[in-house]
Order: C-alpha cells, then structure tokens, then sequence
C-alpha cells in the first residue's frame, strides 16, 4: 500500500515539474500574435517618421514598453529595462534610446535627425533582442 502511494505521489511531482518548466519556458516567449502586432506598429512608425520623427520616437519607446510587458516584466519602461537587461546585447544603447525619449517628453531642445536615426536604430535592435523579427 506504502508503495503505491508513494508511485503515484511520485508520479504526480513528475509531471507537475514538467508542467511548471514548460509555463516557465513559455513565459519568456513572444506569441506569434504579439510578434505580428509589433511588426505592424513598428511598420507604421517607420512610415510616420519621415513626417513626425519626434513622434516616431515616443511610440518606439511605447512599443518596447509594450513588447517588455509581453515578456513578463511590470512597472515602468525604466523599472523594466532595469530587471530585464539580460535580454539585450547593447543595454547601454537601449538605455540611451531612452533617455532621447525622455529629452524629448520633458525638455525643450531640439532633437537632430541624426539622433532620431541612432535613436530608432536601437529600438529596433532592442525589439530584435526581444524575439520581434523586424
């Protein structure tokens, strides 16, 4: 009797274990939809950017704030890069991106095309990073 118990409690760790790693796994992932999503927002701010390059930049921001939601991280788009910058290769640059949106929101000096050019490079490359096949 001991032993059977013991085989189906056994049994039932097993696969509780496999079930956790395999929602753990899942949980880094963008889904299809969501890779589907940002190409299409990525597309329409490329598009606006020649007409309104500082507002191209504030929705790239939105969009890695978005795409980092989808990865499982909270709070802020700082609080975000800050717990989950092992997901990029240049943090340093995600970070300037960042502040550039940041000039942009709460200071008033202009902003070059040649920062806006770098700027939107990085958040491609940040949603790169992420799993958004651009």
């Amino acid at each position: 009797m001991n032993f059977l118990f013991i085989s189906i409690l056994l049994f039932v760790l097993i696969v509780l274990y496999f079930v956790v790693v395999a929602l753990w796994k899942r949980r880094g992932r963008l889904s299809s939809l969501d890779i589907k999503y940002i190409k299409g927002y990525w597309s329409k701010i490329m598009a606006e950017s020649e007409d309104n390059p500082v507002k191209a930049v504030l929705d790239a921001d939105k969009l890695l704030d978005y795409a980092l939601g989808k990865k499982g991280l909270t709070g802020s788009l700082g609080e975000k890069l800050k717990r989950g910058g092992h997901f990029f290769s240049d943090v340093n640059g995600v970070w300037s991106a960042h502040k550039l949106r940041n000039r942009i929101a709460h200071e008033l000096s202009q902003i070059s095309d040649n920062e806006v050019s770098r700027g939107l490079n990085l958040y491609k490359k940040a949603l790169k990073d992420l799993g958004a096949q651009l």
